[in-house]
């Protein structure tokens, strides 16, 4: 829209959260497990061609399956077990969340899907079912921590493009890695006249009784018309005076935004590239609760989806769990549970040790942006601005959007520009 805009990065690439490395001998490893819900229909296709750019996509997720209490993996529907009327009584739950209204999705933002499932749901497996979907979809571990008003609106949008048996079967990834997407945004910047400086981390944002002022990196301080805050709340209360009384920010914002810092979703486990694939099917790998670890299980095989990756022959898997920010601060608990994961590894996948190339473990505060819990989604969400301060506003999977992982970023993002130039007089 000809607006000049200057991108401060403070990384020395592209992404943030969802960057691609290139390893020794032919690896390229994203730093998450980086599917895009609805692919090429997605909230960040959708940007991407906002701005020019088209990206490919992989081959589709074809659906789940389950470890199971007896150490089988079973299809999901196999696992679920259901007689004609439990068919029935899911078939009319899916129904019913296709059929919603975004206001019918707004009510439920306050509602947690323990609550809703208790209401409407009698089958125990169609309960577990939909405590998996909704642990996948926010990365949260517990069903009354998560927002209905969330899982209705993805599960919805999902069954717009998924096959008939499977609402995940649009889930896709950038071919060449998720760097390829943020490559291509970044890319796109520059062509269109911004600018982009890397390796440029913003120290302080000046705000005033008298309003915005300053932002100053290490080296100068600059000043515009508008000032976007694309970072997650626990890096922005950082930057932000929020202890100043003097400042035009408001209190009750600092004190909600302060009390949000740890509002967040956290995993561990460990990436690996293996010398030949663990499993070949293109399916989400899952459990609500792993035997003998207690907590839940994600399993991607990256290369089952984009075999450029990797070696030809070879595999790029993600195994390991989300959990709390107290349980990844405690490293005994930690500890623990990655070697109970590491021996349920090797019986889910027996010979496991002989085929490891290289084996990664990691954790991590904050992976997927504001909790997707019962009043921090839809409306509930920290608005893209502040009507306090003309021309601070904020874009990220922590402000207004909806969708999983980079799509509520994407989102953001729209809705945040789209706010910008209406104050502009761009719109």
């Amino acid at each position: 829209k000809g607006v000049q805009t200057l991108v401060l990065e403070r990384s020395k690439t592209p992404g943030g959260r969802s960057k691609t490395y290139d390893l020794p001998g032919g690896w390229r490893l994203d730093s998450g497990i980086h599917c895009v819900d609805m692919g090429e229909f997605s909230a960040c296709a959708e940007l991407l061609k906002m701005v020019g750019r088209e990206i490919e996509w992989s081959r589709p997720l074809q659906g789940m399956k389950v470890f199971s209490d007896e150490g089988r993996w079973l299809d999901i529907m196999d696992y679920m077990d259901l007689g004609p009327g439990d068919r029935a009584e899911l078939a009319a739950l899916e129904d019913r969340i296709k059929k919603m209204t975004d206001d019918e999705i707004d009510v439920l933002d306050n509602v947690s899907l323990a609550d809703f499932l208790e209401e409407n749901v009698k089958n125990p497996k169609i309960v577990e079912y939909f405590n998996i979907i909704g642990m996948i979809q926010s990365t949260l571990i517990e069903a009354e921590r998560i927002s209905m008003g969330e899982v209705a609106y993805i599960t919805r949008e999902g069954m717009k493009y998924g096959s008939e048996s499977s609402s995940v079967s649009n889930v896709k990834m950038p071919v060449g890695g998720i760097g390829v997407m943020t490559k291509a945004q970044a890319e796109a910047v520059v062509e269109l006249g911004g600018e982009i400086r890397y390796g440029t981390p913003v120290r302080k944002i000046e705000v005033t009784r008298g309003g915005l002022g300053a932002v100053h990196t290490e080296s100068e301080s600059l000043t515009a018309g508008a000032v976007v805050c694309a970072l997650p709340i626990w890096h922005l209360v950082k930057l932000l005076p929020m202890d100043d009384e003097q400042t035009a920010l408001p209190r009750a914002w600092r004190e909600r935004m302060k009390g949000l810092v740890d509002e967040t979703s956290c995993s561990m486990g460990f990436t690996i590239g293996t010398s030949e694939p663990l499993f070949t099917e293109p399916v989400y790998l899952s459990a609500w609760r792993l035997p003998g670890v207690g907590l839940p299980l994600q399993i991607l095989g990256h290369t089952n989806f984009d075999e450029t990756i990797a070696p030809p022959g070879h595999m790029i898997a993600f195994i390991g769990t989300p959990c709390t920010p107290e349980q990844v601060r405690d490293e005994a608990f930690r500890e623990r549970s990655l070697a109970a994961f590491w021996q349920t590894t090797q019986k889910m996948f027996p010979g496991i040790e002989e085929k490891i190339v290289w084996k990664h473990d990691g954790h991590y505060v904050g992976i997927d942006g504001l909790s997707r819990s019962p009043g921090l989604t839809g409306r509930f969400r920290p608005k893209v601005y502040l009507p306090e301060v003309p021309g601070l506003y904020f874009s990220g999977d922590c402000y207004t959007g909806r969708g999983v992982g980079m799509n509520a970023a994407a989102n953001s993002a729209m809705i945040c520009a789209e706010r910008i130039l209406e104050d502009l007089g761009r719109g």
